[in-house]
């Protein structure tokens, strides 16, 4: 099993396949724990930050190849505040 992670690869949450997250970078927070910013494959205004042991665990989240099939939600508009409204 891989214990790094790296720019570009792509995670799915486990208890959400509607969503596939890529790794934009890594850094490491004060107390050296490194983490990974992340952004959605399906809408790049969309990001998270998963400490990397986290993204690891197979329990939480799931590496997927980049060709895999990415489930897609009805379209979606942004309103005021970054909320999203439903079209």
């Amino acid at each position: 099993m891989n214990k790094q992670v790296n720019i570009g690869e792509r995670y799915r949450d486990c208890t959400s396949i509607w969503s596939q997250w890529q790794v934009e970078r890594v850094y490491l927070d004060p107390l050296g724990l490194p983490h990974a910013v992340m952004s959605s494959v399906a809408d790049d205004m969309e990001q998270r930050t998963i400490a990397c042991p986290t993204l690891l665990d197979r329990r939480r989240y799931e590496r997927v190849d980049e060709d895999a099939e990415i489930a897609v939600l009805p379209p979606v508009a942004r309103t005021g505040a970054g909320q999203r409204a439903m079209l």
